[in-house]
C-alpha cells in the first residue's frame, strides 16, 4: 500500500506532465487521481499547482470573482486578460458568467463574442477518478447564451450560436444553432461511452 510520500512523489511526476500540456497546444489532457479520497483534493492541488502555484491560483480565482460581478464590459475584460484569458476586442461578457480561474491561459474568446447571463466555461473537470483540463475556444462574433455550460476541449465556431440552458460538450461549427435538443443528445452519448 503507497503511502502519502508515495502520492506526493507521484503528484510531483504528474506535475510534470501538466506543464508540458499548458506549454503545448494540445486540446484535451488527462490525468487518473486514484489516491485515497482522504488525500485526493490535496493531491490534485500538488498535481495542478505545485509548490507556491496554488497561491497564484488563488489571487486569479479573486479577480475573476471581481469580474463576475462587475457590469462594466472594459473593467470585465480587463480583469480577465490580467488572469490570462485571452479576450478579442469587443467581446461582451454578461454578469455572473464564470470563466474558468483554474487555467484561464486555456480560453479564448474571439472578438466580438457575446457571453450570456451565467454561463460558465469550464477548462476542467473531476469526476471523481479522472481530472480532465482543456482548451475553450469561443470563435470571433459567437454568443453563448444565458447559464449554457462551456465543457473543456471544445471549440464554437465563428458566428455560431448556442442557445440558452446548453450544455457543449463537443465542438460547434462555425455559424451553426446548438440548443436544447443537440445538448441533450450530445449528454445521452457521452453517458452512453
Amino acid at each position: 500500500m503507497k503511502t502519502r510520500a508515495d502520492w506526493w512523489k507521484d503528484a510531483s511526476a504528474e506535475s510534470a506532465r501538466v506543464a508540458a500540456f499548458l506549454a503545448g497546444s494540445g486540446r484535451r489532457f488527462v490525468f487518473t487521481v486514484g489516491c485515497p479520497v482522504e488525500i485526493r483534493i490535496a493531491y490534485i492541488y500538488r498535481v495542478i499547482f505545485p509548490g507556491f502555484r496554488i497561491l497564484r491560483f488563488y489571487g486569479r480565482f479573486m479577480v475573476a470573482r471581481v469580474a463576475q460581478w462587475s457590469d462594466f464590459p472594459p473593467v470585465k475584460r480587463l480583469l480577465y486578460r490580467l488572469i490570462g484569458v485571452r479576450v478579442g476586442r469587443g467581446v461582451f461578457i454578461s454578469p455572473d458568467a464564470i470563466i474558468d480561474p483554474h487555467f484561464p491561459s486555456l480560453i479564448t474568446i474571439g472578438d466580438h463574442a457575446v457571453i450570456g447571463w451565467g454561463a460558465k466555461l469550464f477548462a476542467h473537470e473531476f469526476d471523481g477518478t479522472k481530472y480532465t483540463m482543456g482548451r475553450i475556444d469561443i470563435g470571433r462574433g459567437a454568443i453563448i447564451g444565458a447559464f449554457t455550460i462551456v465543457k473543456n476541449g471544445v471549440s464554437v465556431g465563428d458566428g455560431a450560436m448556442v442557445h440558452a440552458g446548453g450544455v457543449v460538450l463537443r465542438d460547434v461549427s462555425p455559424g451553426a444553432r446548438y440548443g436544447p435538443v443537440a445538448a441533450i443528445r450530445d449528454i445521452m452519448a457521452a453517458v452512453d461511452e
